[in-house]
């Protein structure tokens, strides 16, 4: 973490401004050491402020488990010349509504809640502006990785049903492809609205009820693997995902017909690259939490929050950008 960014969190149960106690750091970047308020202490562990007790598992585990397999598959650095090249790049600026090549970001200071590995903080990166990039799973450790040293980016680890985000401090935030992975993604944009500043903007994208990530099928086998994963833990998703993958998706092009008849049994994801389609196969089959909405109950949790110019992108029907 670049010391800078001190001045942006707060103990986020309390609301408390923090202080910093340095054990270990390299110039302006703190390896170690401990944010303190006056009832908490939220350790630094590699460079990580962590902002929940620090452990392997929790709800969102099985996201740290895909990305440390899959760390940059998805970021527009890893796919020129390739067939999924732009994608990114797409989906981040039809989303947000901003045209990285046109509108100057620079000196703002942008949340990704659900940061993952980093795919879109990559982007932003580009711009010149601060982020703040904040995962529940040890899909930190990844991100941290990819932007070591990087004094623009700090990477931490929380809740986004209780972002430690002083109010009123950032210029714009944005959560694509995550909200539907939390108990309540309502409190989660509650939580997002305090943190931005007046005339700040912010996107979000969550999964549509009756899409694909909302089949019966497909809950069938997230819920088949849950169970399993005490025991035998990620193995059996892994493997149904390779199979799927290797075996069902060429017969969509050889055998269209008895292809599609199997995909509806083993549901996954097809797309032109095939390590996107093992990660993104992987991940529709493996959450604790994972939920489908409607387009006028995601408009509902802006409205309700008192934000304005509230509109749908042309990423989805459950896809929204507004401002505060």
């Amino acid at each position: 973490m670049h010391i800078s960014f001190i001045d942006y969190f707060v103990d986020p149960e309390t609301k408390e401004a923090l202080t910093l106690e340095v054990v270990d750091k390299e110039g302006d970047f703190i390896e170690t050491g401990t944010l303190k308020s006056s009832t908490n202490r939220y350790p630094i562990i590699r460079g990580i402020p962590r902002f929940i007790p620090y452990k392997e598992d929790n709800y969102s585990s099985s996201f740290g488990k895909q990305w440390h397999r899959w760390p940059k598959v998805q970021f527009e650095s890893e796919n020129k010349g390739k067939s999924m090249e732009g994608h990114t790049l797409s989906m981040w600026q039809r989303i947000t509504g901003i045209n990285l090549s046109k509108r100057n970001l620079k000196n703002s200071v942008i949340a990704d809640i659900g940061c993952g590995p980093g795919r879109f903080i990559d982007l932003v990166d580009s711009t010149g502006a601060k982020v703040i990039g904040i995962d529940l799973s040890s899909a930190v450790e990844i991100a941290e990785q990819n932007f070591k040293k990087n004094k623009n980016i700090c990477i931490c680890q929380g809740d986004a049903l209780k972002l430690p985000f002083k109010e009123q401090s950032l210029d714009g935030s944005y959560s694509i492809g995550v909200l539907h992975h939390t108990p309540s993604p309502e409190k989660c944009i509650k939580e997002i609205y305090k943190s931005l500043k007046e005339d700040a903007w912010v996107a979000v994208s969550v999964y549509r009820k009756g899409g694909y990530y909302d089949w019966k099928n497909v809950q069938l086998y997230r819920k088949l693997f849950n169970v399993l994963d005490p025991l035998f833990k990620h193995y059996p998703p892994l493997i149904y995902t390779y199979c799927t993958v290797y075996l069902i998706r060429p017969l969509l092009r050889i055998l269209p017909l008895l292809g599609k008849c199997f995909k509806k049994l083993f549901p996954f994801i097809d797309l032109p690259d095939t390590n996107w389609s093992l990660l993104d196969t992987y991940d529709s089959i493996t959450p604790s939490f994972q939920s489908g909405h409607e387009s006028f109950e995601v408009f509902t949790w802006f409205k309700d929050n008192k934000f304005k110019h509230i509109e749908p992108t042309n990423w989805g029907s459950t896809s929204y950008r507004a401002m505060k």
